[in-house]
């Protein structure tokens, strides 16, 4: 369960229950500031990921607060070069080492006092490991899955993440465990972090079909929400396969194919029909849908 809190040009802002239930459990056990700061630095640390995104031209859909930090979602991120990838991953680490950097120098210059510049470089250094951590939706695990692409299939990409993120989730846990055991408190954060790599890893791990499908339903969701705008219009021949009709389509706007048949007619072809097609008949082409629809 997600609420949309804000958006920010063409990015969607959301929240995830799970955000504001482990914010309540904090200001309980009385580290609020501790909270405060870490927000902050997610904020910042997510927020070079999406400027290094929209560096590339490929500004983000939408991002997720979530009890992890913030996942930033692309919109055909594998359109990307490798190069823009790489670099739009490594964008929030590099930011999160710059500000243990600054927490250090600021501290030492006196612009900080000992207690906020040690909270700060503390909070930054914990949230850059944790962040390296090689499952999903980490950083650490957007690195190993795009390092396993270069020699695995897809299908066997998601295979493995979903078993690093069991096994991770299941030794923070363990390992939290212990540590309230052998030395007392309360605090389960990493234990409640560990659930949460369980979750995500086994949701990054769903099947392709599973998550196109779930791509066109956010799709249309976002769609109905912006209500009516300009479409964008495709010019194709009826031989454009649909598995590539489908990635032709806008991001962020409705789309209408301009279908040119053999005998030299021009129809317009929504994209609801392309994507209807697609769905159950995946390996065929753009002459499918317009037999279908007479």
């Amino acid at each position: 369960m997600r609420l949309r809190i804000l958006r920010l040009g063409g990015t969607e802002v959301f929240v995830h229950a799970g955000t504001l239930c482990f914010s309540l459990y904090m200001l309980l056990i009385g580290q609020g500031r501790l909270m405060l700061t870490g927000m902050a630095s997610i904020i910042l640390h997510e927020g070079a990921h999406a400027a290094m995104a929209a560096a590339a031209g490929h500004p983000p859909g939408e991002v997720e607060l979530t009890p992890l930090g913030a996942v930033m979602r692309l919109d055909e991120e594998d359109a990307l070069p490798r190069g823009w990838r790489l670099a739009i991953i490594l964008a929030g680490p590099a930011m999160t080492l710059t500000l243990c950097s600054a927490a250090l120098l600021l501290t030492k210059a006196g612009w900080l006092s000992m207690q906020a510049g040690r909270m700060l470089f503390r909070c930054n250094l914990a949230l850059l490991l944790l962040n390296l951590l090689p499952t999903m939706p980490l950083d650490g695990g957007r690195l190993t899955a795009f390092a396993l692409g270069c020699w695995l299939q897809p299908h066997m990409v998601r295979t493995v993440m979903r078993a690093l993120g069991a096994v991770v989730g299941l030794i923070c846990i363990l390992l939290n465990l212990w540590v309230t055991w052998r030395y007392g408190g309360w605090n389960l954060s990493l234990a409640a972090a560990g659930c949460f790599m369980i979750y995500a890893g086994a949701v990054s791990a769903t099947t392709a079909a599973m998550q196109e499908l779930r791509a066109f339903m956010d799709r249309k969701i976002r769609m109905e929400q912006h209500g009516c705008s300009a479409a964008w219009c495709v010019s194709a021949t009826d031989a454009l396969p649909l598995r590539r009709a489908v990635k032709l389509m806008h991001p962020r706007r409705h789309t209408l194919f301009c279908l040119v048949t053999e005998q030299g007619e021009a129809r317009l072809i929504p994209e609801e029909r392309v994507i209807d097609a697609y769905l159950r008949f995946p390996g065929d082409n753009l002459k499918k849908v317009d037999d279908s629809s007479r």
